[in-house]
């Protein structure tokens, strides 16, 4: 399906936009006669409601955003800066908190009026003899490659969470610049637009977005259970073996000294543990997927342009979602990763429509990255010329903003494997059927094996290190997160209840 529109069409698809610029510019103007004080945009709110309830779901969202960006601008001092002291991100956030609701009640007000119009209206459907009543059933539109890279990804997550395990010394983070969680955040995307992407563009935007809530939530439920299975794994080994230090990294101190600080912390997504932080980073991803759908409905080219601005401006101003109550950011900057979320969702719709080129131009570039990644991460190959120490802090690998080292490289290595044309092929070899399967339920297995990778650390870091140890932690960790997905495909198949997927 071809999402691209003409000029004169993109011209009358942005009316809604432009009137709703003019919708809450005099807001805005009455600032200065009236000498309203800081908190005075919360009066933008009959502006998003009228946005919502004249133009609909998409121009909703952009007066939300719209309101925000100049509530921020012209009204919370410092004045015409986009710079926000955490002392002011409370008010702010109720802000968009209260427009967001506003926003889903008139939403919710719309699809009922819709809903009975359409009851009112709509004759019987006839349905034709020996027709079931799932015949309309929706296919699954997942790539089995895209499974199989899935799998790929969390087992090299699985074996790089237990720090200091033989195999982590051939997982690719150790012959390039990037790692799994950039593969992790553009396969979602790709994922998201291969499984959502044509029902939004075919009108079922309220559908796909309640959908992507629900899974935001569940994720976030998730999240919240890890967090403190985490913390009870910790604590366990700590007391098992006398090692008291096992409570003091990675934001598990926090517990020891103020449990129910710690608690509101984990819950308010504030405070975050090592290792279990990727997590909060998914849900924010997930609840911003809509309003890029949105925009790539438009032209695929505006939703990552936006998307490049906002990374940009983050980079610029040092955007981040806050901590609390330990000072600084988010590990994973949201505003940052985003671009890459994008990315992947622009090439899942390109895969959809055939339109995912293979250029040599671009193989030959992509293979420039990938050997230059190799050549500067194993120091010239180990041929000691001093590479990695020379050029290393010039490259702008900072994980937590995602850097554009670490960019670059990912995107370079993932053309580089797509120009090959060797994933189909892989997927159907027998031996990558495991992985495929580990993909096809990726939350399952990633909660699992966030699980058994703590329980690894715990022996790791108490002295229980032999290779056979780590080999069985690895070999047997994947086996039952294999046998998890396994059984997960069957209780699925069956019509049971299913296990956690993902």
């Amino acid at each position: 399906m071809n999402i691209q529109l003409g000029p004169s069409q993109f011209a009358r698809s942005l009316r809604p936009f432009l009137l709703t610029v003019l919708l809450v510019l005099p807001f805005s103007l009455l600032r200065g006669p009236l000498h309203w004080h800081g908190y005075s945009y919360f009066l933008f709110l009959p502006a998003v409601a009228l946005a919502e309830v004249f133009f609909g779901f998409g121009v909703g969202l952009f007066a939300i955003l719209l309101t925000v960006f100049i509530a921020t601008y012209f009204f919370i001092e410092p004045l015409y800066t986009l710079w926000l002291s955490p002392a002011q991100l409370p008010a702010l956030a109720l802000y968009a908190l209260s427009a967001v609701v506003i926003f889903g009640a008139c939403e919710g007000v719309r699809l009922v009026f819709q809903h009975v119009a359409k009851v009112g209206a709509a004759p019987a459907r006839q349905v034709p003899a020996g027709a079931a009543v799932g015949d309309g059933a929706k296919p699954k539109q997942r790539a089995v490659s895209v499974d199989m890279w899935r799998g790929f990804v969390l087992c090299t997550i699985f074996i790089n969470h237990m720090p200091g395990n033989v195999f982590e010394a051939i997982t690719f983070r150790n012959i390039g610049l990037s790692d799994s969680a950039e593969a992790f955040v553009f396969m979602s995307g790709v994922a998201m637009a291969l499984a959502y992407g044509r029902k939004f563009n075919a009108g079922r935007e309220r559908d796909v977005s309640l959908v992507l809530l629900k899974r935001a939530v569940k994720l976030y439920g998730v999240h919240l259970l890890l967090s403190l299975a985490g913390i009870a794994i910790f604590a366990a080994g700590a007391i098992a073996w006398h090692a008291p230090e096992l409570m003091s990294m990675h934001g598990r101190d926090l517990f020891v000294k103020d449990a129910d600080t710690f608690l509101i912390g984990t819950v308010s997504l504030g405070h975050q543990l090592g290792y279990f932080n990727i997590l909060p980073l998914y849900i924010a991803l997930i609840v911003a997927v809509p309003a890029l759908f949105y925009l790539a409905r438009i032209h695929i080219g505006a939703m990552l342009a936006a998307s490049a601005a906002l990374y940009a401006l983050t980079r610029l101003y040092g955007w981040n979602l806050p901590n609390w109550p330990v000072s600084g950011g988010w590990f994973f900057n949201p505003f940052a990763w985003q671009f890459l979320m994008a990315i992947g969702i622009a090439a899942g719709l390109a895969m959809q429509q055939n339109r995912l080129v293979r250029s040599k131009p671009l193989f030959i570039l992509a293979s420039v990255i990938v050997f230059a990644g190799a050549f500067v991460v194993t120091n010239g190959f180990d041929l000691s010329f001093g590479v990695r120490d020379a050029v290393y802090g010039w490259l702008d690998l900072d994980k937590t903003n995602l850097g554009l080292g670490r960019l670059i490289h990912f995107l370079g290595l993932a053309y580089f494997i797509y120009a090959l044309g060797i994933s189909p092929k892989l997927a159907s070899l027998r031996v990558m059927q495991p992985l495929i399967m580990l993909g096809r339920h990726s939350l399952l297995v990633f909660f699992l094996l966030s699980l058994v990778a703590a329980f690894g650390q715990v022996l790791l870091l108490t002295g229980h290190n032999a290779l056979w140890i780590q080999v069985a932690l690895v070999v047997g960790g994947v086996s039952f997160l294999y046998a998890a997905a396994r059984f997960s495909e069957a209780e699925k198949a069956a019509g049971g209840p299913v296990m956690v997927r993902g």
